[in-house]
């Protein structure tokens, strides 16, 4: 086993959080849990796993990545969210990488479940993310939403295996993140000085629905296929509706 930190935030994640703590154990001794208030005893949950959990202020999804990152016994880190599991082959392959050059930046396929089906096409059959890292080499930008790892120079590579993302338990839940996606993404936009365009808020929509759904084949995935073409859709359909909204709410 490389000398590697997994760290990860969570909040009321008292369902995920002792599958999350156990994959991580596939690959590190030192798993950290950055917990942003739980009400759900998910600190209790995840030291009985066998994590270290500290107790964070929320700075944001980069920020607090970051702080977890630097109270990590290893410069080494791999970064999970609490709905993901590594997976046997994923694991493999990071015990078995030299990690010499500090500058790689290490990622994997995303296997994208909503509720218990799979989803294999559309959008979230093409997922991939890069989540193995140095911490003097790289580092969560500070995004609202959709947060990245960046750093000097770093080049990415996908290794065999891939994280497991059971990413919503039912439609209540991923019609909540979809609204709070798009509220995050809007104010992001306009702190970089983005305008909603007609074209944004009215065809984009429309060619994200078309793409997904009909054209990376979404539609084999069934009624699931379906509800994540038009959620996705709707998604940028909100995020330029609040983002016009914006100037006239400030006012």
């Amino acid at each position: 086993m490389n000398a590697i930190s997994v760290i990860i935030i969570a909040k009321n994640e008292a369902e995920n959080i002792v599958d999350c703590v156990l994959s991580a154990a596939l690959v590190s001794n030192d798993i950290i849990v950055a917990d942003n208030g739980s009400t759900d005893n998910t600190p209790t949950i995840a030291t009985k796993a066998g994590a270290r959990v500290l107790n964070v202020a929320w700075n944001g999804y980069g920020q607090t990545r970051n702080e977890a990152a630097a109270l990590a016994a290893n410069d080494w880190i791999l970064a999970l969210d609490a709905d993901e599991r590594i997976t046997p082959q994923f694991a493999t392959a990071i015990n078995n990488l030299s990690l010499t050059n500090t500058r790689v930046l290490y990622g994997c396929k995303r296997e994208n479940f909503l509720a218990a089906k799979k989803i294999r096409f559309g959008e979230w059959g093409r997922d991939k993310v890069h989540r193995l890292y140095n911490r003097h080499q790289s580092w969560w930008n500070l995004m609202l939403v959709h947060e990245n790892i960046t750093g000097n120079n770093v080049c990415k590579k996908i290794i065999p295996g891939s994280l497991l993302h059971y990413t919503m338990k039912d439609m209540a839940e991923y019609q909540a993140k979809t609204i709070l996606y798009a509220q995050l993404s809007a104010d992001k936009y306009a702190a970089q000085g983005k305008k909603a365009s007609l074209v944004k808020r009215f065809i984009s929509p429309v060619f994200s629905f078309l793409q997904n759904y009909i054209f990376r084949l979404g539609f084999l995935d069934g009624r699931e296929g379906f509800i994540i073409a038009y959620t996705s859709s709707r998604y940028i359909f909100l995020k330029y509706k609040f983002l016009h909204l914006l100037p006239q709410q400030k006012k």
